[in-house]
């Protein structure tokens, strides 16, 4: 097998061949600086990867988080597999686009995530807690600063009967070497902890995305969908209200929890008993008070059955609800939140289950680029797409 694997995209239905990696993102002041207003993007092109495609012995796919690092223009990608497949991991690339287009993806590397003794995360159903696996991975990070790894779980909570016992894995923020190896854990607020009981996070909606602020001081992340004390999930018709946290990077310590007000999903399952959610699975920022967030809204036998939306949201304004033990019936001030782009209006064939997002280099204009990902879930019936924009100041 060999350690560089590309892959073509298809583009108007024809395939084009692999170009270089667009050398525009040297590790400059002008080039490592991001954003601080996005007013709109635009559509650059896309690249999918095949289904299941072997990597290095692994199974590439279930992209749920991506970043861009300028000084050596490559992209981590976090693959959501909670040792099912393959041990946790991550993987380096490089996107071939530039201002007109999108050519392709090159897989360079694949490294595996230790747990803090060293050791690999165990294959579900290797012992009694891991029959669904330990951990959900999902956001990464590059932190320049350090040249480690930022990664988060959005932890486990399986309360199936057919279980010795209820499986309750909290969930995390850690700090990894770039080979794999721990070196830290973030402070998890209590009232996030995965519980029996309808208390704290719920299944699967945790900590799905992660982003540094610019000068590197704090960490975002988000609370997928709210916590059983924030209320309700979001529904058809139903919006709900969840959190964006803010850490101090070197403390490791939360300094901020930000109410955020979720859209209601964009239409009703098939049939209505079918499943369905709206949460926050990315997070990017602008500012120490700026974010870009990704909302992704799915539901069973819709039409589409994906939605994806980003948001430009300032916190400056809203209530510090770190206090707040539950946000129904509380008196506080969420963020605000501006529409960007709604990812229907592109004119992509089909919008999936987009879960990364990042900044890339800037093009040949000045402007940035930014990269989404989607995780297909190891699904056949789902793909995985990369989608490259030029961001409009």
């Amino acid at each position: 097998m060999n350690k560089i694997f590309s892959v073509a995209l298809l583009l108007a239905g024809a395939a084009l061949p692999v170009l270089q990696a667009c050398d525009k993102g040297e590790d400059t002041p002008e080039n490592t600086a991001a954003p601080t207003s996005v007013a709109s993007l635009r559509f650059i092109g896309e690249a999918k990867v095949p289904f299941r495609q072997d990597y290095s012995g692994t199974t590439l796919g279930g992209f749920s988080g991506i970043d861009y690092r300028p000084d050596n223009n490559s992209y981590y990608l976090m693959c959501d597999d909670p040792s099912n497949l393959q041990p946790v991991r991550f993987y380096t690339a490089a996107l071939a686009f530039d201002e007109k287009s999108f050519s392709g993806v090159t897989f360079t590397s694949v490294t595996t995530l230790k747990r803090p003794d060293g050791t690999t995360f165990p294959r579900a159903g290797a012992d009694a807690t891991a029959i669904y696996g330990t951990i959900d991975p999902e956001g990464i990070r590059y932190d320049a600063a350090t040249g480690h790894i930022l990664w988060s779980s959005e932890g486990v909570r399986n309360l199936s009967p057919t279980l010795p016992g209820p499986v309750t894995n909290d969930p995390f923020l850690r700090e990894a070497n770039l080979d794999g190896s721990h070196v830290a854990q973030f402070g998890l607020p209590a009232l996030f902890q995965v519980k029996a009981t309808e208390n704290g996070t719920r299944s699967n909606g945790s900590y799905e995305g992660l982003s540094v602020s610019p000068g590197g001081r704090f960490v975002f992340t988000a609370q997928e969908e709210p916590i059983y004390e924030d209320g309700p999930r979001a529904a058809f018709g139903v919006p709900a209200t969840t959190r964006i946290v803010k850490y101090d990077k070197a403390t490791r310590q939360v300094v901020g929890q930000y109410a955020y007000r979720l859209d209601a999903v964009h239409k009703a399952p098939v049939p209505a008993t079918e499943f369905q959610l709206n949460g926050i699975v990315e997070v990017l920022a602008l500012s120490e008070t700026k974010l870009l967030v990704m909302e992704r809204s799915f539901a069973v036998g819709a039409t589409p059955d994906y939605v994806v939306k980003i948001h430009e949201v300032d916190l400056a304004a809203a209530t510090d609800v770190s206090s707040l033990n539950g946000l129904q019936g509380a008196s506080y001030t969420p963020v605000t939140k501006r529409l960007v782009l709604d990812l229907a209006t592109t004119g992509i064939a089909r919008v999936d289950n987009l879960e990364g997002m990042t900044f890339g280099p800037r093009l040949p204009n000045g402007h940035f680029s930014l990269i989404m990902v989607s995780d297909d879930n190891f699904a056949m019936s789902q793909i995985t797409q990369f989608l490259a924009f030029e961001v409009i100041p």
